[in-house]
């Protein structure tokens, strides 16, 4: 004699199965902002000694900064980046929030990269 299906079994597999989808869209819309941000930190970090070599003027490392955001898809504005070039010296700092949109809740990542060499 058979037992009656009761449903218990559907319902937990059904929530596994929605848990798991939930799990699998936050990391696919988390994860490329962190890895662009990380991106754009290890650019400020290998370009630094250059600019500083160079001479490179603030607005200028600025400008470069921000159209490496751009290209990341990065929502950084010229306020967000403070630059301090001069004597021999080059001090980066960035300071943005990125907004991801998870369907039901808004998340603010908030970034601060930075990078500071002297010159020899």
């Amino acid at each position: 004699m058979r037992r009656p299906d009761t449903g218990k079994g559907t319902l937990k597999a059904i929530l596994t199965v929605a848990f798991l989808v939930a799990v699998a869209y936050c990391g696919v819309k988390i994860i490329p902002v962190y890895v662009n941000s990380y991106e754009l930190d290890d650019y400020i970090r290998q370009q630094n000694p250059f600019w500083v070599t160079q001479r490179a003027s603030a607005d200028a490392i600025r400008n470069n900064i921000l159209a490496k955001a751009q290209d990341l898809g990065l929502p950084v504005s010229a306020e967000q980046v403070k630059v301090n070039a001069g004597g021999g010296r080059v001090a980066v700092n960035l300071d943005y929030t990125v907004p991801v949109d998870l369907k039901v809740y808004t998340l603010e990542l908030h970034f601060t990269p930075s990078a500071e060499n002297r010159q020899l």
